[in-house]
């Protein structure tokens, strides 16, 4: 169904991409009136008030070179069809003649053609130009593209609207297949070198009938080479940044593409044609309309901090409608639906539908007012074992976690705090209590050596095993303090066994007033930057 020779562009009206337009597709139908025939219908090009569409005619016996020839025929749109059309013998010859594009002036329309028009042997290189207006149609012109020498049984090309940028498909010297897709860009008034257009887009098989978006970005063709509905099927796919850089392509799906063989496909507002022979042997040209994908919609749905300084904040992102499948971007790095353990503080997201509508919003975690004697949780501040040095790896970092801490107190400049270690259960009481007491003085040196917090905010204060912590059982619903008893029972689950110690050995704080006053307070005492010594 490939035409040996041919030519194709349409003119992109609305000037965006397919994802923010296309979601599916109407029933394709057969256009109405005389345009199809017994004979074979591709290459469709509308003019640009739509009224005149300009197609090709093959296996026709009143083409100028006979049945196998391939001509160019036109028809009006009148009466809500496609008038009888007429063989523009004009601008026929025995070559292989097609319409490249349909372009408006003043003074009438431009048609730009396939071939040089000059000599049998130029027909597969070059473009002429031609004007119909009230006159008539003039003899065509060709436009010179020095470099544009192309060899081959089929040639199909698109020029753009501005055209400057011309894409061809032939089968090159470095094709990945057949046919292959190029490029070449027009520089002031001489083209480039056909540059092959990548893998990404390009196949062991064929790539024909290009059609590109007016910015650029989004390609339309066929092809016999790739995962699809039949012997050729329509596919698009989106520029990156180089013409040599594309996405992989889309299949447009079963409404465009059949079985059989698809292609020529072009778009206009909301309008869609190309050539199918999905009812027959030989094409005929088909039209549908696009149908816009639903709105994206979400809703928000937050659980503020519950405690200050908290991290049991939850935000869900709720889909109303859209495209799946969605991505999720949040401005923590986080890529999921559904957060949790958040901190008070603003968190922007964005979301991103299967057809490229996006939507960006952000929400506010919020925690309870600040007042004296609140227990502060703090990030995790992991030691060495039976040691007070930090613990700084991939999985942890101590020192990230008391910035936290100096951020509390620079965000709240008139509280004094309690700085609290406890240990677990295993091991001496009174070298639990002096290694927690020498835990809490090693954050505490931190936060004033390091990070430059008053001494006077800060009591360090160590708690050994005399406090264990209160665990959440998910599974029992209930909570349970972790005394050495209770954890013992899970002394034959060595991870968990492991993780509820760690609970255990946990820094905190506790809020002791709210008045500090730097020009007040006393000193604080010299011993809390002295280690206590371990008893033995």
């Amino acid at each position: 169904m490939r035409s040996k020779i041919t030519l194709f562009c349409f003119i992109y009206l609305l000037g965006q991409t397919l994802q923010a337009q296309i979601y599916d597709f109407t029933t394709p139908l057969r256009i109405v009136g005389g345009v199809n025939s017994s004979a074979e219908e591709t290459n469709a090009v509308l003019s640009k008030d739509g009224q005149t569409i300009y197609f090709v005619r093959t296996l026709e016996s009143k083409n100028i070179g006979g049945i196998y020839d391939q001509d160019i025929w036109s028809s009006e749109w009148i009466k809500e069809e496609w008038s009888t059309p007429k063989n523009l013998i004009a601008l026929n010859n025995k070559l292989n003649n097609a319409v490249v594009a349909a372009h408006e002036d003043s003074s009438g329309e431009n048609l730009f053609l396939l071939s040089s028009y000059e000599t049998e042997r130029d027909n597969t290189k070059g473009i002429a130009q031609s004007k119909i207006n009230k006159e008539g149609i003039s003899a065509p012109i060709k436009i010179s593209m020095p470099d544009l020498d192309i060899d081959g049984k089929y040639v199909s090309y698109f020029l753009s609207d501005d055209e400057k940028i011309l894409i061809i498909s032939y089968e090159g010297s470095d094709s990945e297949g057949e046919e292959d897709l190029y490029v070449s860009i027009l520089n002031g008034t001489e083209w480039s070198s056909p540059e092959h257009m990548g893998s990404a887009i390009n196949s062991d098989g064929f790539e024909i009938s290009p059609f590109l978006c007016p910015s650029n970005d989004t390609l339309f063709f066929s092809s016999n080479g790739f995962k699809g509905e039949g012997d050729a099927d329509i596919f698009y796919s989106i520029r990156k940044n180089r013409w040599n850089n594309w996405s992989k392509p889309i299949n447009l799906g079963k409404t465009i593409n059949s079985p059989k063989f698809d292609a020529y496909f072009s778009k206009q507002g909301s309008k869609v044609l190309w050539a199918s022979n999905r009812d027959g042997k030989d094409c005929d040209i088909y039209t549908s309309w696009t149908i816009a994908p639903p709105k994206l919609e979400i809703e928000t749905q937050v659980v503020h901090v519950s405690t200050f300084q908290g991290y049991d904040g939850s935000a869900e992102i709720i889909i109303k409608n859209g495209v799946a499948p969605f991505k999720y971007n949040w401005s923590n790095g986080a890529t999921v639906q559904y957060l949790t353990n958040l901190r008070k503080g603003s968190y922007t997201f964005t979301v991103l539908d299967a057809v490229g509508q996006k939507t960006t919003a952000q929400i506010d975690i919020k925690e309870p007012e600040l007042t004296e004697t609140k227990t502060i949780h703090f990030p995790a501040v992991q030691f060495e074992f039976n040691r007070w040095s930090f613990i700084n790896d991939s999985n942890v970092n101590s020192f990230d976690s008391l910035k936290f801490v100096a951020k509390l107190l620079q965000d709240y400049p008139n509280i004094q705090i309690e700085l609290i270690s406890h240990t677990d259960s295993r091991g001496d009481a009174e070298m639990n209590q002096a290694l927690s007491e020498n835990r809490a003085r090693a954050c505490y040196r931190y936060l004033i050596e390091e990070l430059g917090i008053d001494p006077r905010r800060i009591i360090p204060v160590g708690k050994g095993e005399t406090e264990p912590a209160v665990w959440w059982d998910k599974a029992k619903q209930a909570r349970f303090t972790l005394n050495e008893d209770f954890i013992n029972q899970y002394k034959s689950e060595e991870l968990i066994y492991e993780q509820l110690h760690q609970i255990n050995r946990r820094t905190e704080g506790r809020i002791l007033r709210l008045d500090f006053d730097a020009n007040t307070f006393p000193e604080a005492p010299k011993e809390y930057l002295q280690y206590v010594t371990i008893p033995k």
